[in-house]
């Protein structure tokens, strides 16, 4: 017994010894790094009901059966009547069918720090647009992990709101707001005293169109200096070739797309007759997005298309644009929605994510050629659609997936993926349904971490935008999720409205882990003010990392305006080099981690941290 005794305390001793020397060589000390997301909304602040009761009733046609037809509409018509008036009249079928079209596509919100206090506040948009006390709600972010709804700031708007994109156009240092609706489009100036002045009439005096609109893009398209602005045009009812009652979008025309030069003195000028080969007008595009995607200095255009083609055009730096759609590769005829830019396998080229329909994959799209060229002239820039990560393929199959997003979630030095899913109707059963994240290995293999990092906890909704940032300023990437209504059974048979499902997401990044990082935010001067289209290189004795500041990521929606990288297990960043649009190029040196980095253009001696 004595001699059992003693052998199990040597093996003790010699276990004790062994992670004692593991500890010696830094092994034993490395935090498994495991991505979590907490939902922090009920004690965040943020109590935004995106709208009131939802329809369960979307879509009819010829393809659907059972109670999505035009006898099963006008019953729903019956049940519902009382929830849908218009100007104290009751809609009639037509009117009552384009309502909940429109509400299905949800909407968006953006990141932006509209007082200029160091963190990043959030607008969020209502798509109601029947009740006057429904607007859109800025929430300002406090420093302490809570928001306090901001009032009266002169960006409640009352519309049947889509999209919001966030851009200094007049170049004065304070963010300005872009926001689309079914209907019309708003354009809020940033007053610099926690106010905004709705000055869309006098920067638009072409006159606005009474359109149904989607997402919009800024970029500086021509390099004078200053942002110009892409909106894309969605559904025309007005337009119905094929049938006299409501049917899918894919039974109607699309609205045309519009290209607004900034003049430089508040206003814009549509230059779109000019490019008519930028219109889409045939097409009902969601989202769009302007990048270098070639590295000629020169901001290309991505439009992702609701049931058609979508459109990829390529700046040929003389004001003009190719057509590029079909040499791209990206010229998929599914259902997309939202986009997402970011170097998927680190080979320092801008890879594509679009989401899609159900029953249509989400797309990974992988930058492959940007150098070569047809003309001699003009370089092009070729995809490849990869299916390397099946598991991204077999769970986004079955779900529609609106906003996606593209961040190092755990600082390891590599991209991760995330879509918000939901479905549109009640036809396919529970239009309810779950997020999806995956971990990146490093080599641009997705992993599907959904249940181990928190989302699924959150549950089943009808999710639509994601939105990006940092915003208690701790160094881990954060996000907002927006969820439309529903309506649910009660346990008893009776329908009823619950709030909760229109109630969208804070999810905070406690994820485990000791990885370096830095966080990058520009200050153009002789490039637009924002620095979008600024090409930024961090490198370390582990990594080379490359990122552009882009304004149209995601689904309706606007990231915080600064860059994200994570470092690994570097202790010293050797270089970060920015590319202006201008064509000036910066670099810094020998800086340290874990800080926020501002970097103003030209100024050598600029280079302001923030230490967390």
């Amino acid at each position: 017994m004595i001699e059992k005794l003693i052998g199990h305390m040597i093996n003790f001793v010699l276990v004790i010894l062994f992670i004692f020397s593991l500890k010696n060589i830094g092994l034993a000390s490395e935090i498994p790094v495991k991505i979590y997301l907490e939902d922090r909304t009920d004690d965040s602040g943020i109590d935004f009901i995106h709208y009131a009761p939802r329809p369960r009733w979307c879509e009819i046609g010829p393809s659907v059966v059972g109670t999505a037809t035009n006898e099963g509409l006008s019953l729903v018509f019956e049940e519902e009547k009382e929830f849908w008036r218009s100007n104290n009249r009751l809609l009639t079928m037509d009117e009552f069918a384009n309502v909940h079209l429109i509400k299905m596509n949800g909407s968006g919100g953006a990141w932006l720090d509209y007082d200029l206090d160091g963190d990043w506040d959030l607008y969020l948009v209502n798509c109601q647009g029947e009740e006057a006390d429904i607007t859109n709600s800025l929430y300002e972010n406090l420093g302490d992990g809570k928001f306090i709804k901001a009032t009266d700031t002169g960006t409640e708007d009352i519309g049947e709101g889509m999209s919001v994109s966030v851009a200094d156009y007049d170049n004065d240092g304070d963010s300005d707001l872009f926001i689309t609706n079914y209907g019309d489009f708003k354009l809020f100036r940033n007053n610099g005293d926690k106010t905004f002045s709705d000055v869309s009439t006098a920067a638009f005096p072409e006159g606005i169109k009474d359109w149904w609109y989607g997402g919009s893009t800024w970029g500086d398209y021509d390099l004078d200096g200053d942002l110009d602005l892409y909106v894309a045009g969605y559904v025309d009812f007005a337009r119905r070739p094929q049938y006299t009652s409501l049917r899918f979008p894919m039974d109607f025309g699309g609205l045309p797309n519009t290209l607004y030069r900034n003049n430089g003195d508040g206003t814009f000028q549509n230059v779109t007759p000019k490019l008519n080969i930028l219109t889409d007008a045939s097409r009902k595009s969601m989202q769009v997005l302007f990048h270098d995607f070639n590295e000629d200095g020169f901001p290309d255009l991505f439009v992702a298309n609701d049931t058609d083609a979508n459109g990829f055009y390529l700046n040929r730096g003389d004001g003009t644009f190719k057509v590029f759609s079909g040499p791209s590769g990206l010229s998929t005829t599914d259902g997309s929605m939202g986009i997402a830019l970011g170097d998927m396998n680190n080979d320092g080229m801008t890879d594509i994510v679009y989401t899609n329909y159900a029953a249509e994959v989400n797309t990974l799209a992988y930058l492959i050629d940007n150098n070569s060229s047809n003309d001699g002239k003009l370089k092009n820039a070729v995809f490849t659609h990869s299916f390397d990560s099946p598991m991204v393929h077999k769970l986004s199959w079955p779900n529609i997936s609106w906003g996606p997003g593209l961040f190092d979630l755990d600082n390891d030095g590599d991209l991760d993926l995330f879509f918000a899913n939901g479905h549109l109707n009640s036809v396919s059963g529970d239009n309810r349904q779950s997020n999806l994240l995956f971990e990146n290995d490093g080599k641009g293999f997705y992993k599907d971490i959904s249940e181990s990092s928190g989302i699924l906890a959150t549950g089943k909704r009808i999710h639509r935008s994601a939105m990006f940032a940092d915003y208690d300023n701790d160094g881990k990437i954060d996000m907002f999720v927006t969820v439309n209504g529903q309506q649910i059974e009660d346990g008893k048979g009776n329908t009823i409205f619950d709030p909760n499902q229109g109630k969208g997401i804070l999810l905070k990044n406690k994820s485990r882990s000791n990885n370096s990082w830095v966080t990058i935010r520009l200050e153009g001067n002789k490039s637009n003010r924002d620095g979008f289209g600024a090409l930024v290189t961090v490198q370390t004795n582990k990594t080379e990392q490359r990122q552009s500041l882009v304004s149209g990521q995601g689904y309706f929606s606007n990231h915080a305006k600064e860059l994200y990288f994570g470092l690994g297990k570097s202790k010293i960043i050797d270089s970060i080099e920015v590319k202006w649009p201008s064509g000036l190029k910066q670099t810094f040196k020998e800086i340290s981690p874990n800080q926020t980095v501002y970097i103003l253009e030209g100024d050598s001696n600029y280079l302001r941290v923030k230490s967390h």
